[in-house]
């Protein structure tokens, strides 16, 4: 079918909208329920903590490969396609991680979830820049807030699967299995929209902006922080207060609800203040919530910082996505692609990192190492400030 750029009804943009806040809460349901299942993974294939953190440098390697051809292919193919075959590729691989026999295959195996995981998202950032476009109104913040809660309920699903004793491999099949037909429906009911490519787009890393590329940088260090608090959040309360799994377990929980809550209440700030003085006030926030919970002597209060953490960081992504979709030079999906890419990879670069500074160090060690990327997110964001 040939991408249509028509006007539409106001019925079919609130079809629209409606659909793509659908589909982002839908897709990231099993990259959710994967994270609970780590441990258990590298328990079964019995790898150390640098051994683990190799591996799990698999995902980052598929985004970037996927980063040299993303742009062309959203342009190719237009957003219903890409967001279909995005979706999935990734619905049959995601699982994929939970069937390695070893350290290698495992790194192998996020490298193709990685894959599809980037085209995946890039497709439904790509459609939500066009809807939002089209629609004349705001979106992008609330559709992340979706996303989130995706993730949240995709966690708690693979922390019961855990509980359970439901081996890992196949409650991510089985969650897959079971998502990837109203994913690929929604998909499908979602407007066709053109993505123009324009004569100076050039794929990969070739011919970026400036604009782009300190864009692109302040969403990294905003991703590293979410990525490093999923995965270490947990692990730093019962490091720094012995606190008992329940208590620490709820840690991650507090920091998605200040996450989610940020972003449903984005579009109504950007619609009120400077997108740039926003984004600087969020990230003095993300600062002061990180000081809070590394420095509090009392459990409590780090959970305060926790949570003034995850509003901090909320709005960073989806600001970002808007901010590079209304650049001149290239265009938005050849923008984006770069945004997806770059941010998924301080996502799961994060986590590693972490884990092998805290290693060297101990765990306030390794979150503290957070501190400076949120100064550069401080500084970067007066780029999101709209060009003319």
């Amino acid at each position: 079918m040939t991408p249509q750029n028509n006007d539409h009804t106001t019925f079919l943009r609130i079809g629209d909208i409606t659909a793509t806040r659908w589909i982002f809460l839908l897709q990231p349901l099993v990259l959710g329920a994967w994270f609970p299942r780590i441990p258990q993974v590298q328990a079964a294939l019995d790898l150390s903590a640098g051994q683990l953190a190799f591996a799990l440098m698999g995902m980052p390697v598929g985004l970037l490969i996927a980063l040299f051809f993303g742009g062309r292919l959203a342009e190719a193919l237009g957003t219903r396609a890409l967001l279909t075959w995005g979706l999935l590729a990734y619905a049959c691989l995601m699982p994929l991680p939970a069937f390695a026999i070893s350290g290698p295959s495992l790194f192998a195996a996020l490298l193709l979830a990685g894959l599809a995981l980037a085209l995946a998202e890039l497709g439904l950032n790509v459609t939500a820049s066009q809807v939002e476009t089209r629609a004349g109104k705001l979106i992008m913040n609330g559709c992340h807030g979706f996303w989130s809660v995706g993730v949240l309920i995709g966690s708690a699903i693979g922390a019961l699967c855990a509980a359970l004793d439901i081996a890992p491999n196949l409650s991510l099949v089985g969650l897959s299995a079971l998502s990837v037909v109203p994913l690929i429906w929604v998909a499908r009911s979602i407007t066709n929209y053109a993505v123009p490519a324009e004569e100076d787009t050039k794929p990969g890393l070739r011919g970026l902006s400036k604009p782009l590329m300190f864009i692109s940088f302040f969403a990294f260090g905003v991703a590293m922080t979410e990525g490093a608090m999923a995965d270490w959040s947990a692990v730093y309360l019962t490091d720094a207060f012995a606190a008992s799994p329940g208590i620490a377990g709820a840690s991650y929980t507090v920091f998605a609800l200040f996450v989610a809550t940020g972003r449903f209440q984005g579009d109504g700030l950007k619609a009120r203040f400077p997108v740039e003085k926003l984004a600087q006030t969020f990230a003095l926030i993300a600062l002061i919530g990180l000081a809070l919970m590394l420095l509090s002597p009392l459990v409590w209060l780090s959970f305060l910082g926790i949570g003034l953490l995850g509003y901090g960081v909320s709005l960073g992504f989806p600001l970002a996505v808007s901010a590079v979709s209304a650049l001149p030079g290239r265009s938005s999906a050849a923008n984006v692609a770069v945004l997806t890419q770059i941010t998924l990879c301080g996502f799961l670069l994060g986590p590693p990192m972490i884990g092998l500074i805290a290693d060297a160090t101990n765990m306030r060690g390794g979150l503290a190492a957070l501190g400076p990327f949120l100064i550069l997110v401080l500084l970067l964001a007066r780029y999101l400030k709209p060009r003319d």
